[in-house]
């Protein structure tokens, strides 16, 4: 008798078997596209949130899965768990959360996320949580945020350990400083990358960037072994161009293995001359207030190597609003291609090139990392020289007019330009603060709806007799807004639309329009300002 042979499933069958064991599994899952998006929700997922399948599948994953911090409080969507899938380093995990559920207390829950990816890139996560309960179904949700709590208090000791590391900015005349560091890995406090900035006893400024090869708590004692041993010979006169090569004899007998690329910089403020010292290190970028860009090469051996030193040392002279990049190899191998890297931060650094001091190295990190995976620490330090005032400060009819890169990293920065330009302005503290929300809230919706175009976003804000009009634009292919109702505020257990919800509660208008080059939002706040000839008299 000849034997039947089995029928091979086709593709519908494998998707009516694969939607039946992901409705008989009793763990809540959610399949999660590269934007963020549930593209899956099983019944058990739908259960445990109290919320219809087909309402879960299209949501935010974020604001869908809303899970509370060790504070009680919301996760923010730059921190929440769920974010975990997308991140750089990303990779399977299981931990403790709570979520937020309508109805009824918080849910303590073990929540799995994994990132899905296409050879290197992430193009989705999946997340699954299941209640933490005891065989006699005891919730143990109280256990669960004692966890998170302590988890908090330990990110917070970590955070202050990272901060025990970084020297004090100094107030230096006429310069503006900042700094952004990242570790390699999210858990540790601190890695083999390293600043100093000191005041020397003449009025320069020594500035110190460190890459010691390795990582964790030992590679951050060898870089301040490093850092402290150049401030010293420093403070002690020793030239620029011998401090690599007398550090690298100080250090290498008592610190076996350690290998460090550096550059220093002495910056004198009166003048704007910088003389530059590098030992193996990348090369300096130095950036006009226009967005030109040139690398200053100081080359040299990296303490360590046999023959450190350096051969030679490049100085320059910052023009007034000019600003020196240093930064590590982190910056620029995210993508594992060096020479490409350094490409897309120099395009990176003309387009920011306006951008204050104290914000650009974050926004500089941010965009580096973005998509790519994080191997190595990364460093950004940015000293610009002041310019020199220009006139009276801006009076009141004086228009706000910003524009900005589609990305997350620059709405903070365009949130404190918009509130120094307030300032300015004489608004009062608590109206500030309303505007700050306001301008927050549309700009992220701007950032979010250009879905990574390469298109600018722009800020504007004009007063209008008493009033203060803003607006925010896209000069890309537009974006959709979808209003929400002032009378319909909406539920906790669906965060989509209360950003817009809040716009809407603290301005007097608030109206969309679109045109052949894209969309503009317009908020209107009244009786903000004096009377229009109160105002000319100020």
């Amino acid at each position: 008798m000849r034997a039947r042979r089995r029928r091979r499933p086709d593709v519908a069958d494998r998707g009516h078997w694969s939607a039946a064991a992901l409705d008989a599994a009793a763990d809540g899952i959610l399949a999660i596209d590269e934007h963020g998006r549930i593209t899956r929700a099983n019944a058990a997922a739908g259960r445990l949130l109290g919320r219809p399948v087909d309402e879960l599948v299209g949501a935010d994953a974020h604001e869908a899965l809303p899970l509370l911090g060790g504070d009680g409080e919301l996760y923010p969507r730059s921190r929440s768990p769920v974010r975990g899938c997308f991140d750089a380093d990303a990779a399977p995990r299981t931990q403790p959360e709570l979520i937020l559920r309508p109805g009824g207390p918080a849910l303590g829950v073990e929540l799995f996320t994994a990132p899905v990816r296409d050879g290197r890139r992430t193009v989705g996560g999946l997340v699954s949580f299941r209640p933490v309960t005891s065989p006699a179904g005891h919730d143990y949700s109280d256990e669960v945020l004692r966890i998170t709590e302590r988890e908090r208090a330990q990110r917070e000791f970590l955070q202050q350990l990272q901060e025990a590391v970084r020297p004090r900015e100094p107030v230096v005349d006429n310069v503006d400083l900042g700094v952004h560091y990242l570790p390699a890995d999210p858990n540790a406090p601190s890695g083999g990358d390293l600043y100093d900035w000191q005041l020397l006893p003449d009025g320069d400024l020594h500035i110190v960037v460190v890459d010691v090869i390795g990582s964790g708590v030992s590679a951050t004692k060898d870089a301040l072994a490093v850092v402290h041993a150049v401030r010293v010979l420093a403070l002690e006169g020793c030239p620029i161009d011998q401090l690599v090569a007398r550090a690298d004899t100080l250090l290498v007998g008592g610190h076996p293995g350690l290998v460090a690329t550096l550059l220093i910089a002495r910056y004198t403020p009166s003048t704007g001359r910088m003389v530059v010292a590098g030992g193996g290190h990348p090369p300096m970028l130095v950036v006009s207030a226009d967005g030109e860009v040139r690398e200053v090469v100081a080359p040299g051996i990296a303490v360590g190597w046999p023959g450190a030193g350096s051969f030679e040392v490049a100085e320059i002279e910052l023009d007034r609003s000019e600003m020196a990049l240093f930064y590590t190899d982190g910056l620029i191998e995210a993508r594992r291609d060096i020479l490409a890297g350094l490409s897309d931060l120099k395009a990176a650094v003309a387009e920011t090139a306006t951008y204050p001091a104290r914000h650009l190295p974050r926004v500089l990190v941010e965009r580096a990392l973005e998509g790519a995976e994080r191997r190595d620490d990364t460093l950004a330090l940015v000293l610009r020289r002041r310019a020199a005032p220009a006139g009276p400060p801006a009076r009141l009819l004086d228009r706000f007019d910003h524009r900005f890169s589609p990305h997350l990293a620059a709405v903070p920065v365009a949130r404190h330009l918009f509130d120094e330009w307030l300032s300015q302005q004489g608004v009062e503290d608590v109206e500030r603060q309303d505007l700050q929300v306001v301008v927050s809230e549309l700009c992220t919706n701007a950032v979010r709806s250009a879905g990574g175009r390469r298109s600018s976003l722009r800020l504007r804000a004009r007063p209008d007799a008493d009033a203060l009009v803003i607006e925010v634009d896209d000069d890309g292919a537009g974006f959709d807004v979808a209003l929400p109702s002032v009378d319909d505020v909406p539920p906790v257990e669906k965060l989509s639309g209360r950003g817009l919800f809040i716009v809407q509660s603290l301005v007097d208008q608030f109206d969309v329009s679109h045109t052949e080059t894209g969309t503009t939002v317009r908020c209107t706040k009244r009786h903000l300002f004096a009377t229009p000839v109160a105002r000319a008299a100020r």
